[in-house]
């Protein structure tokens, strides 16, 4: 049974980076370009949205649209279920939006994740039963959960541990190499580092093929450990450590700043 697609089920992007389109118009009629000019200003694939220029505006303001009604949710009943039972509604109603292709979208730039990143704090504060102002990260670090930019670094590694140890589909084997094989008769001090592809586009240089390598080789020695969870819980426990440093330059500043106002009360 021979398969056809349907024109009307599909869209086709341009990326406004790429320099000509098609010659012949049959390659894109009937199916409308999308593009920030048009009606159609993004397309869903998988359930994320792609937009023109790849910035997945859209996309992070669908997630925030989500977010904000799990939010009311649990703000609800927040006050009849108990802290264990609002940690378990964040991870079904808010963590699990945000942790879905994850991988994609955090190639963003931060005006569009900063929209994200507010709505978790929200959602942290909220389970956690804090004020408004109150900071997160001892949020974070209290009920054991990663602010968005380490869960972007969590998820990033993660996927690169699975290509070193090849446990990703094969059409990933050959998407980087590292130095040793793309220059076998040199010696170089990063041999073992994968090679990070150059572009002098900094909006392109974000992306995941850039910056998956980029951050893997910048990953310590923990990285040679070939057990995946073993890995994991070792990296999960370092960002998390990280969050603890800074608690501490907080308070250190704090007591800085209580010095200057006149001095510090002891006892």
């Amino acid at each position: 049974m021979e398969k056809k697609i349907n024109p009307e089920d599909c869209g086709v992007l341009y990326n406004s980076n790429e320099i000509g389109h098609p010659d012949d118009p049959s390659l894109i009629y009937p199916i409308n370009r999308i593009n920030n000019e048009g009606n159609e200003k993004s397309f869903k694939l998988l359930g994320v949205l792609f937009d023109e220029y790849l910035s997945f505006e859209y996309h992070i303001s669908s997630l925030c649209a989500k977010v904000s009604k799990s939010l009311f949710c649990i703000n609800r009943i927040k006050n009849f279920v108990t802290k264990p039972s609002l940690k378990m509604l964040y991870f079904s109603m808010v963590h699990s939006h945000i942790v879905y292709c994850i991988n994609i979208y955090s190639c963003a730039n931060k005006t569009n994740l900063n929209k994200l990143q507010i709505k978790q704090k929200e959602a942290i504060r909220m389970i956690s039963s804090a004020g408004y102002r109150d900071h997160t990260k001892p949020l974070f670090k209290s009920v054991n959960i990663l602010p968005l930019d380490e869960l972007i670094q969590f998820s990033t590694l993660k996927f690169m541990h699975s290509f070193t140890n090849k446990k990703l589909p094969m059409i990933f084997n050959d998407l980087w190499s590292t130095n040793a094989v793309i220059n076998p008769n040199r010696e170089l001090r990063n041999a073992n580092h994968l090679k990070v592809p150059s572009h002098h586009f900094a909006s392109v240089r974000r992306f995941p093929l850039f910056t998956f390598p980029r951050l893997w080789n910048e990953e310590p020695e923990r990285k040679s450990i070939p057990n995946a969870s073993a890995y994991l819980r070792i990296l999960k426990s370092s960002l998390l450590l990280s969050l603890v440093y800074f608690i501490c330059i907080l308070l250190l500043l704090k007591v800085v700043s209580g010095e200057k106002e006149g001095g510090l009360k002891i006892g």
